[in-house]
């Protein structure tokens, strides 16, 4: 089985709001429909919840909703790392990297690991 790892910023649930959950909503699902295959490891940047509340996101309640139902589905892996080595290290454990720009997909190129950066505007 692959493991693909999963990235989500918080800048496009901030900035296009209702694209970016119809976007995480349709990545996951399309994942889940593929999960006798793949095994998602979706890590969020450990501070969205907190930015989403503070700038008092339209699409908070319905971010953590997904978050919840991602968690009690376990059909994938949410991985709360709270610190980038952490997280690297469940990068580098994995055999492709998908999701927003990050420091992440910079340490995945180095490693040789594929990396696909996703668009949210294209559903």
């Amino acid at each position: 089985m692959k493991k693909i790892f999963f990235y989500t910023d918080v800048l496009p649930l901030l900035s296009k709001e209702k694209i970016a959950i119809d976007k995480l909503k349709d990545n996951l699902k399309l994942f889940r429909e593929t999960s006798d295959k793949i095994l998602l490891v979706w890590h969020p940047w450990s501070k969205t919840e907190e930015y989403l509340e503070i700038n008092r996101s339209a699409v908070t309640e319905e971010y953590l909703n997904i978050v919840k139902e991602y968690k009690k589905a376990s059909w994938g892996e949410l991985d709360e790392s709270d610190t980038m080595e952490k997280a690297k290290e469940k990068l580098l454990s994995c055999d492709a990297y998908y999701g927003d720009v990050s420091e992440l997909a910079f340490y995945a190129q180095d490693a040789k690991i594929p990396v696909m950066i996703r668009n949210i505007e294209i559903l």
